[in-house]
């Protein structure tokens, strides 16, 4: 055998995970909190809380907490954006997690990283510091952008305020915290990011590119930004709901986008690697699909659920395993019923018959919208699910939508899990799929 048919044929495994989230660091506590039915939605603090819709989720984890992770003395948190923040929070659990080498040698030659990131805005304060410096009126009133007034506007804000603004810095921060010479990238744009950076690292570790992965995606929709956007497209979530009943995944309740953030990490390794320095093995990365079906409308919904279904089935072919033998899902549940519908046409096309019976999680309502980080957080999970035999309950999903054939109790499910499917349907039109599977 080749060696480029023995890294394609080779299985490619996860050796850990690493999370922030608004119950904390670690996937430990976000669990717990999952299959204690808790959300960490709650109003937001002045002056965010007159942003609509007021509430969100926060972490509330500081730089303190990365002081204490493998590889952070290099790091410095009061240059990174929130996002930055984050996926370097999670980057470096995931590598304590994985108790994985942190060498400058050879090793690191055979090391890489993807993160996805929605995008990498900082405090919003200083763009609206920006406009007022190169914003003008003409002589009838209208306010213009004065070019000649930008090289002004610039000079007030230092060279590296640029800089850490640039799209791929949380790859930049991590590839330095990670000591990864190998492939390194930033995805941007939707959703399914997170998932697409973890499918793109199961693909370079086959083609022979590297031999350890870290992969993952992180997202902050509580930003100010991000807020005022979702607004004004009509997407967010009603000032009128309560914060722990704003998130409602499949729910005919649902109103909207709930604001949230977190990021999260994966360590994926050949198999080869990661037994020979001793790893604990915590599941394989077995399959992975994506797919594109353009939107159809002004909103950003694809005119079928077929791009999903597409997905998955890429992604189960990949695993060699059927539907049948799917034992959860974690799946995007935005909590806006035209998305989520949307999605859950396509989780009943896949299951068939087993949709009412298999457990499906959702992030939003515990967290809120994680952006990018929504496919990793939920790989998280379902590892969690994998090891404790507990997969949470269905949080604010009492009057299911139509189209959602799935359970509805929000207490947790006691069931054996040895195949997850992490699926994302997005607005955007880019849906992906991940399944892992335990191990014999």
């Amino acid at each position: 055998m080749s060696a480029s048919t023995a890294n394609k044929t080779e299985r490619v495994v996860i050796t850990g995970v690493g999370v922030a989230s608004p119950f904390g660091l670690g996937v430990g506590p976000l669990f717990d909190g999952m299959v204690a039915g808790e959300t960490r939605v709650e109003a937001l603090g002045s002056p965010r809380g007159a942003l609509a819709p007021g509430y969100g989720a926060v972490v509330s984890l500081s730089a303190r907490d990365i002081r204490g992770l493998p590889n952070s003395r290099d790091m410095r948190p009061g240059t990174m954006t929130r996002y930055t923040f984050l996926s370097t929070l999670a980057l470096g659990d995931a590598m304590q997690d994985g108790d994985c080498p942190f060498d400058d040698g050879d090793g690191a030659l055979r090391r890489g990283l993807y993160v996805a990131s929605y995008t990498n805005s900082d405090r919003f304060d200083k763009y609206v510091r920006f406009a007022h410096h190169v914003i003008d009126e003409d002589a009838t009133g209208n306010s213009f952008i004065n070019d000649s007034q930008v090289p002004e506007a610039i000079r007030k804000f230092s060279g590296f305020e640029f800089l850490k603004l640039m799209n791929n810095m949380p790859a930049a921060h991590g590839g330095i915290q990670g000591r990864c010479q190998g492939p390194c990238n930033t995805y941007l744009g939707t959703p399914s990011g997170g998932a697409q950076a973890i499918g793109r690292a199961l693909s370079t570790i086959q083609d022979g590119l590297a031999d350890t992965m870290y992969a993952g995606g992180v997202g902050s929709s509580v930003h100010d930004q991000m807020m005022m956007v979702r607004a004004t497209r009509g997407l967010a979530s009603s000032s009128d709901a309560t914060p722990e009943a704003a998130g409602r995944p499949f729910d005919t309740a649902a109103s909207g986008i709930v604001p949230g953030e977190g990021g999260a990490m994966l360590v994926l390794e050949r198999e080869s690697t990661a037994r020979a320095r001793g790893a604990r093995v915590r599941a394989e990365l077995a399959g992975y699909g994506e797919w594109f079906l353009p939107p159809s409308d002004r909103d950003g919904v694809s005119p079928s659920p077929m791009g999903t279904v597409q997905s998955v089935r890429r992604a189960l072919a990949m695993a060699g395993v059927e539907a049948a033998d799917i034992d959860m899902v974690a799946a995007h549940g935005e909590s806006r019923s035209d998305l989520d519908a949307l999605e859950a046409s396509a989780l009943a096309e896949v299951l068939g018959p087993r949709a009412a019976e298999v457990p499906v999680v959702a992030l939003a309502a515990h967290v809120g919208s994680v952006e990018a980080a929504v496919g990793p957080m939920g790989a998280a999970v379902a590892l969690q699910a994998m090891e404790t035999g507990v997969v949470p309950g269905a949080l604010n999903r009492e009057n299911p939508l139509p189209d959602y054939k799935g359970p509805t109790s929000a207490a947790p499910v006691e069931t054996a899990v040895r195949t997850a499917l992490v699926t994302l349907t997005t607005r955007e039109g880019v849906s992906a799929a991940l399944v892992l599977r335990t191990l014999d």
